[in-house]
């Protein structure tokens, strides 16, 4: 068989290119949310719906990596990536020109269902081509971009916002999901061979996610680890409205403030990766969580106690955050191992789209009951910890609340 790579340089611009598509999608995540304060009173719209433009990016992801993942399996990833990311472009043009807030809510949503075929089929490229090992070690230098991006992108978008105006950021993203899909359209080879795909049956597709909700330990665990990451991003989402707006920070600050909770996260990954070689996967979930749930209580506290120092509220977030970090790939893992190979890409699917229903729904939630405290995004921390919580207790009543570590393959 002929190697899917002629020389070294060629390897090296497929994996900057598959990278870069991630940026893309993890860029248009957050770096517009410092500018709601201004969107908002562009569009001469509220807090409540401004977030919609969160929610609705969510929802079209959820919807969209249901069917980009088996899609990819069935016409190939180069296919289904390059659908994906037109759509995506479209989106993000859409978004940048549009003075209507209804076609902006919509311009988003279409963002949001072209970025499932990146999140579904595009690390799926790496398994293609590459060896177990080496595919695992390009997902880790994946998740560590993501971090540092996620880091990062809230001080770009303030910084544009303040400079230019909230418009550029999504100039900013409509350029660089250009310049991946023509990248991918001209420079990228399909990665899946046609002996090796899978018709695409409805039938099939519906009995493989039937088989994966009813699996109990499957669905428990990714509930916990998908709730725990949705209050992250419920943080995020609400930051930029209840500290610019109400606690009346400093915009030229406020994006250091946003950026420590994704900061916070980036640093958690990090000591998770090394916390499960010295203590075991186990411990290092313990531990994380230990920390979110402190991170969570404090901000309870703080909240009902109407203390609205900016710092104290930030530290609390910045705690959970790193908690969330370090404990939620654990919990991801322990899910997978639950379940059948045959079934792994049809639950990597279902588990994004559970994280971004949830997320979304979170957000439309702490949208509804915005009040510029922080009260209403507290009461959703506590409901998502005590659910996971209650969870957690039914999987250690089933003896399913961890799993050998040497049984674990990814």
């Amino acid at each position: 068989m002929k190697p899917y790579f002629q020389s070294k340089a060629q390897e090296l611009s497929f994996i900057g290119i598959v990278l870069f598509a991630f940026i893309a999608f993890y860029v248009e995540t957050d770096i517009y949310t410092p500018t709601f304060p201004a969107m908002m009173s562009y569009f001469a719209t509220n807090e409540q719906a401004i977030q919609l433009l969160i929610s609705m990016n969510f929802l079209g992801l959820c919807l969209s990596s249901l069917f980009f993942g088996p899609a990819s399996d069935a016409y190939g990833r180069k296919a289904i990536l390059c659908t994906g990311l037109f759509i995506f472009m479209l989106g993000s043009f859409g978004c940048s020109l549009t003075s209507s807030f209804a076609w902006m809510v919509f311009y988003r949503l279409l963002q949001g269902l072209g970025c499932g075929a990146i999140v579904s089929a595009g690390l799926a490229m790496f398994f293609d081509v590459f060896t177990a090992e080496k595919s695992a070690r390009l997902v880790a230098l994946c998740n560590g971009l993501v971090g540092g991006l996620m880091a990062l992108a809230p001080m770009i978008g303030n910084w544009i916002g303040l400079r230019w105006g909230w418009r550029v950021n999504f100039y900013l993203i409509a350029a660089l999901v250009t310049l991946v899909f023509f990248a991918y359209l001209f420079y990228i080879k399909e990665t899946l061979p046609k002996e090796k795909r899978t018709p695409l049956r409805v039938s099939t597709i519906c009995r493989n996610y039937a088989s994966l909700l009813s699996n109990f330990p499957f669905v428990a665990h990714n509930m916990i680890w998908c709730l725990t990451f949705s209050v992250i991003i419920v943080f995020i989402a609400n930051l930029s409205l209840i500290f610019i707006d109400y606690l009346q920070v400093d915009k030229k600050i406020f994006g250091y403030y946003q950026a420590s909770i994704m900061g916070a996260f980036f640093v958690g990954s990090l000591a998770g990766a090394r916390l499960i070689k010295t203590r075991g996967m186990f411990r290092t979930k313990m531990i994380g969580n230990g920390f979110y749930l402190v991170g969570i209580m404090s901000l309870s506290i703080l909240s009902f106690s109407h203390n609205e120092s900016p710092n104290w509220l930030i530290a609390s977030m910045t705690l959970a955050s790193f908690g969330c970090a370090a404990a939620i790939t654990i919990s991801f893992s322990y899910s997978m191992n639950f379940i059948g190979d045959n079934l792994k890409g049809s639950a990597m699917s279902l588990t994004q789209s559970l994280r971004l229903l949830l997320t979304s729904g979170l957000i439309w939630i702490a949208a509804h009951y915005f009040d510029g405290s922080t009260i209403p995004m507290s009461l959703l921390a506590i409901v998502s910890s005590g659910i996971s919580i209650s969870l957690y207790a039914c999987l250690y009543k089933r003896g399913m609340h961890f799993v050998r570590q040497t049984s674990i393959t990814a």
